[in-house]
């Protein structure tokens, strides 16, 4: 497949090129792509705008590091018409664009590439199942939930765009004990039926709630006095404390509805041990033993599951392919898997359970590095199975992660799964190491990201604390209406179309904007800034961008540009050029590096250098026609790479806001 040729002559590749040639001329083998994404801009302007360290190669080249950016230097000068200088500054070598040069690429590429400007093919495409959301189906999306979302459809939608085969999938847990509250609650009340009017995830959460609260009252009251029967004071004062925090839970969602929290507790009243009751529910689901529990598990699933593809279709974040937990054991596949296990080398027994020994799989020097395994990290043994027979969430996780791979014949699985969960993804992959699927282990991935937190908020689903999406969505999309309307000159439906579009893409801007290994303190006003760092500032300077081109009423002359526009005053049009130039390489970088963020921090620097530059560098007005012609084209190329990323980050690009 032919690059296109922007591509080929971006400052990064042209670094990589010729580093990796001078080490091969010293006998050393480095890949080519290795070397491009460890290019980045110098720490300080005089040095270049691009540059690539070179000390982790020198040892092995035999040399010293400046030496190899000398040489690798001179392979560099004049082959490249596109650079203005080549600099070796130490052990770095570094180049700065000639943006007249650059400037005719860009144009040229915008002008063949058209919408798809920048979406650099890959060489090797693959088939890739990315699963995201996969909320259990008991109360609403939270903001957690959201950050999951917007970074696995970010994610689809990126590595599609890169030229892979893409499958998004939700994975529902319907058989664990979460579930099993949610349904022995509704069995509680006696009907399933949620109330006229009430979106069903945001019922069934507070039932969930509810129960969950009502139920640990009672075992909390159950371990309290017999602590205090056996005299042991210090756990008595601790359960007392934890009973305490759960009486002030139960008033608080009284409060919210207090003829469905009555109904609950007096139908509990009548149940001596409620987590007994529950725990049946669990396993009565697994082996279909009561007909009732099966109809009433599965329709509060699928009555949550209403509520939240409706909360999906709004972000349009909604996944191709929906898997019940239920399915896989049902199917027979959990089954197979677990005689598998008993046949493997590994099967012992822990904990009077059936179990899978990883111990020696974790000494596998290629297992530990390919996991990223540390050389003093130990895994326990795996439990398989429940000694009711009952299997866990992890064994059936292992189930379906071999699904994935064999329905969609994937080359790699990617699980958009909170970091809390790093051991137990650890788990699944060195358990399908030992029961001989290597290369599945290998390339499942888990995309690991942190937790989102409200300034002073504490969630807890169990207990109803949390702040929905649906919420959150909300009050951005009445302050969005609020700042729309209050710039004027649109009508009333115009202003509420613009409104949901600037409230979808503030959250999800928000989520996708930070590295997924950092945690994130998610505040609306920030997120809703027109200002500065934010969806809404991208989506304004779009359309502002998008506001230029109408008022010039017609096509780009092209054929008019002056060039040399490109290196005159004021400098931010130079700045722009080499933004735009390098678009191709950052996109290609977060598609292959699985990172969004770089993405979204790129355009905002496109979004800056553009809002610094075109005030105070008129573009309609200027008398010049072939400078004229220069900046409309920039302007095209601004909106080309704006409209591209935020379509790449599921973010809508409005033409007015």
């Amino acid at each position: 497949m032919q690059e296109p040729r922007l591509y080929r002559l971006v400052p990064q590749r042209l670094l990589a090129e010729a580093v990796v040639e001078t080490l091969r001329g010293r006998g050393v083998e480095v890949d080519e792509r290795l070397v491009e994404y460890l290019v980045a801009e110098p720490p300080r302007p005089e040095y270049g705008d691009y540059g690539v360290p070179l000390h982790r190669w020198a040892r092995e080249a035999k040399t010293d590091p400046r030496r190899l950016a000398e040489e690798a230097g001179e392979r560099l000068r004049g082959r490249a018409a596109g650079l203005l200088e080549v600099k070796v500054v130490g052990p770095y070598l570094n180049v700065v664009m000639n943006p007249v040069e650059y400037a005719k690429l860009v144009f040229e590429a915008i002008r063949a590439e058209g919408d798809s400007f920048g979406l650099v093919k890959t060489e090797k495409p693959e088939r890739i199942v990315v699963e995201h959301t996969s909320a259990n189906p008991v109360h609403p999306l939270h903001i957690g939930h959201a950050r999951n979302m917007a970074l696995g459809d970010a994610l689809a939608r990126i590595l599609r765009a890169r030229g892979h085969v893409v499958q998004t999938r939700y994975y529902i847990n319907d058989m664990g004990v979460q579930v099993a509250v949610l349904a022995y609650g509704v069995m509680l009340l006696g009907e399933r039926r949620v109330p006229e009017g009430v979106k069903p995830d945001h019922w069934l959460g507070l039932v969930y709630a509810i129960t969950h609260t009502l139920a640990d009252i009672k075992r909390v009251k159950r371990e309290l006095e017999e602590a205090r029967r056996a005299g042991r004071e210090a756990e008595a004062e601790a359960k007392q404390r934890e009973l305490d925090d759960l009486m002030a839970a139960a008033a608080r969602l009284r409060e919210r509805d207090r003829e469905l929290f009555d109904r609950i507790m007096d139908a509990m009243a009548r149940v001596e041990d409620p987590w007994a009751a529950i725990y049946e529910v669990v396993r009565s689901y697994e082996f279909r033993s009561d007909p009732e529990v099966v109809e009433t598990v599965r329709w509060v699933a699928e009555k949550a599951l209403e509520g939240i593809r409706e909360t999906m279709a709004r972000f349009d974040a909604l996944t191709e392919k929906w898997d019940w937990e239920s399915d896989l054991v049902w199917s027979g596949e959990v089954a197979r898997l677990l005689e598998e296990a008993r046949r493997s080398p590994y099967y012992t027994i822990y904990k009077g359970a059936p179990a899978l020994d990883l111990s020696e799989v974790q000494r596998d020097p290629e297992v530990r590095e390919k996991l990223g395994l540390p050389k003093t990290f130990e895994i326990p043994p795996l439990i398989l199975q429940r000694s009711d027979g009952t299997t866990l969430y992890t064994t059936r996780d292992i189930a379906y992660t071999l699904r994935k791979f064999r329905e969609f014949n994937a080359d790699r699985v990617v699980n958009v799964i909170a970091a809390e969960q790093r051991l137990e993804q650890l788990q699944v992959r060195l358990a399908l190491i030992a029961l001989g699927y290597r290369r599945e282990a290998f390339n499942t991935i888990h995309y690991a990201y942190e937790m989102v937190n409200l300034p002073g908020r504490s969630m807890s689903g169990r207990r109803g604390e949390y702040v929905t999406l649906d919420q959150l969505y909300e009050a951005a999309y009445a302050r969005a209406l609020e700042e729309v309307e209050k710039r004027g000159g649109v009508s009333r439906g115009e202003a509420e179309r613009i409104a949901h579009q600037v409230a979808v893409g503030a959250i999800r801007f928000a989520l996708v904007s930070v590295s997924a290994s950092k945690p994130i303190t998610f505040r609306l006003e920030e997120a809703l800034s027109f200002e500065r760092n934010s969806a809404p500032y991208l989506q304004y300077t779009h359309a502002r961008a998008h506001n230029i081109l109408a008022k010039w009423g017609a096509p780009i002359p092209w054929d008019k540009v002056d060039y040399s526009a490109a290196a005159g005053e004021p400098p931010e049009r130079a700045e722009l050029v080499k933004l735009l130039a390098v678009y191709p390489h950052v996109f290609a970088k977060a598609a292959d590096e699985l990172r969004p963020e770089l993405l979204a921090q790129h355009l905002l620097r496109v979004a800056d250098v553009f809002n610094r530059w075109y005030p105070k560098d008129p573009v309609i007005r200027e008398q010049d026609e072939g400078a004229r012609a220069f900046k409309l084209a920039l302007v095209y190329a601004v909106r080309a790479v704006l409209r591209s990323g935020l379509n790449l980050l599921g973010i809508p690009a409005p033409e007015r806001m």
